[in-house]
């Protein structure tokens, strides 16, 4: 594994910077296209020196607007050490890919010791990122309509205990009446 390099006058020796990147897969991406495209992200990082951090899927989300005509995406949040060369392999290959829609990098930190800055990646969290979570929209929807059906099946059973209620009044009524032709006839 070789240093990258931090192509700037002003850094210190020995210090990498430290990025974070955002992107926008496409919806229909499957776990296992999930998994391969982290793989293939550890691969540069390994080519060009640098080291991933962290790693977060933030699931299924509603995009602001529509994105190559998908109106939902996939966000996957990464947080990485290297150089500045390694930014520049990491977006051409995000450019290639067809399951990356949009991506944002971003400088966190400039002068970073790199044995200061542990990694938290296992396979674990490999995995967990990999999975995706529904949309919070889709869910909070879920929910609604399901709250709306339990007051529906609610005011059902109110309109049937009142019915029920009401027919009830009605026999008594009746069998009130039947008493009292019964003394008119018995007098």
């Amino acid at each position: 594994m070789t240093e990258a390099t931090v192509r700037s006058y002003s850094a210190l020796r020995n210090t990498q910077r430290e990025f974070e990147i955002t992107m926008i897969l496409r919806p229909n991406t499957s776990k296992d296209g999930i998994a391969d495209l982290v793989s293939r992200l550890q691969a540069i990082y390994e080519r060009t020196g640098g080291r991933m951090q962290k790693i977060d899927n933030w699931g299924l989300r509603t995009l602001a607007y529509p994105i190559q005509t998908n109106k939902k995406g996939i966000y996957l949040y990464i947080r990485f050490l290297g150089g500045s060369d390694i930014v520049k392999e990491l977006e051409r290959n995000l450019r290639i890919w067809d399951e990356v829609m949009r991506y944002l990098t971003v400088v966190v930190d400039g002068d970073v010791n790199p044995d200061a800055r542990p990694s938290d990646i296992d396979d674990e969290i490999l995995d967990a990122a990999s999975d995706v979570a529904p949309d919070p929209l889709d869910i909070a929807a879920e929910k609604e309509a399901a709250f709306a059906a339990q007051a529906e099946a609610e005011a059902a059973a109110a309109a049937e205990a009142k019915a029920n209620e009401a027919a009830n009044d009605n026999d008594k009524e009746a069998s009130a009446d039947g008493a009292a032709d019964t003394k008119k006839d018995d007098a």
